[in-house]
């Protein structure tokens, strides 16, 4: 924001939801005292359309762009859907590298965006988010990639926190008059694109956007806006922050540690209320470190028995060292972290071509010997 001073209407979230042919009822209307109530659905099983919005925080959204689970997009596939929106098709019906740069060229159209005049894009670390052809297509354009932190997005995603609830909700009664209007029939992927135009009117409105960007402290930019209690969670962790942890053995040298406290210390009856509570001590973002969850809430005294000590917080076992890459907040268009990223593309791309020149051996070999018999 201090390099840029985005305005409002150029700050973007984007983000995927998925919808079924299938709803699942809300609402049932029924007597008083009835033990099993059902409702009418579309069929057992659904298919998965995949919804992708673009909001900003002015309050205005772009039409969506919609991701069918066939090998072929048709035309059909968009009767009913919102004006301006855009259709395509993947096997699976999500989305893919291969997808998500035609929606960066859809929002580019109707952003008309420039490197002179640049929009900040909030997203997640999805895979086909990052992926180079897509950096590559944002940076030429103008278009600042943001992503958030791993596992935050249900608190700090607009289009969760305030949009997607109620755009579920209007679906689900838009599937439900359907099913009343037309008895006997069920709903397919035909018909989604007009269901979702009936929940997008109503459900992504100027009013939900701007509380989704308020109440994450995006705009108006809010650094205290989750509380204490927001972090509390994270205390049965107890695991420190790899940011903050020394890099070598050499950095470990420093003041003693708590248990032992300096000489100079002032006995427990001249501390201040601060130092007498521990827990007090907040870390940079207004969370308890994680080494306060093994400290007393109240100063220890004879006779006194701390709740803590009776049951103490529940401690997650120790990670596990996984294969799988670590993600944190980045600014992807940045230089250093595309360069990251055209690096890892360029390993991934050799081991790919040396398993595919692995694979053509072997099936040489196998058509040189009779029978096809190794």
């Amino acid at each position: 924001m201090d390099r840029h001073a985005f305005p409002p209407h150029m700050i973007y979230n984007v983000d995927e939801t998925g919808v079924f042919t299938v709803q699942k009822p809300q609402q049932v209307v029924t007597e008083t005292g009835k033990k099993q109530v059902g409702s009418v659905t579309s069929a057992e099983r659904g298919e998965l359309v995949t919804v992708v919005c673009a909001v900003n925080a002015a309050g205005n959204a772009i039409p969506p762009m919609f991701v069918f689970p066939r090998v072929k997009f048709k035309d059909c596939f968009m009767t009913g859907a919102p004006p301006g929106a855009k259709g395509t098709a993947t096997k699976t019906g999500w989305m893919n590298e291969d997808i998500w740069p035609e929606f960066l060229d859809h929002l580019i159209q109707h952003t008309n965006c420039t490197p002179d005049r640049p929009m900040l894009l909030l997203l997640d670390n999805l895979k086909a988010h990052i992926s180079l052809k897509a950096i590559e297509m944002s940076k030429s354009n103008g278009i600042v990639l943001l992503t958030l932190p791993p596992h935050t997005s249900h608190r700090m995603q607009p289009l969760d926190v305030t949009v997607y609830g109620p755009f579920k909700t209007q679906y689900s009664r838009a599937l439900d008059g359907w099913m009343r209007s037309n008895p006997g029939k069920t709903v397919s992927i035909y018909q989604t694109a007009g269901l979702v135009n009936e929940a997008f009117m109503s459900a992504v409105t100027p009013r939900n956007i701007t509380s989704g960007f308020r109440s994450t402290g995006i705009f108006p930019y809010n650094q205290d806006i989750f509380p204490d209690e927001a972090f509390a969670p994270s205390m049965v962790l107890d695991r420190p922050n790899p940011e903050l942890q020394p890099a070598n053995a050499d950095d470990l040298d420093g003041p003693p540690p708590a248990d032992d406290p300096p000489a100079d210390e002032p006995p427990a009856a001249d501390k201040s209320p601060a130092d007498a509570y521990p827990f007090t001590a907040h870390g940079p973002h207004g969370c308890a470190s994680p080494a306060d969850s093994d400290v007393l809430r109240v100063p220890s005294r004879t006779g006194y028995v701390s709740p803590r000590e009776i049951l103490p917080l529940p401690k997650c076992p120790h990670r596990t060292q996984t294969k799988r890459k670590r993600v944190k907040t980045a600014i992807i268009t940045d230089t250093p972290e595309k360069q990251a990223i055209e690096k890892a593309y360029k390993k991934d791309k050799r081991n790919w071509r040396g398993k595919s020149k692995i694979a053509k051996k072997r099936e040489n070999s196998k058509r040189k010997q009779p029978n096809g018999k190794s």
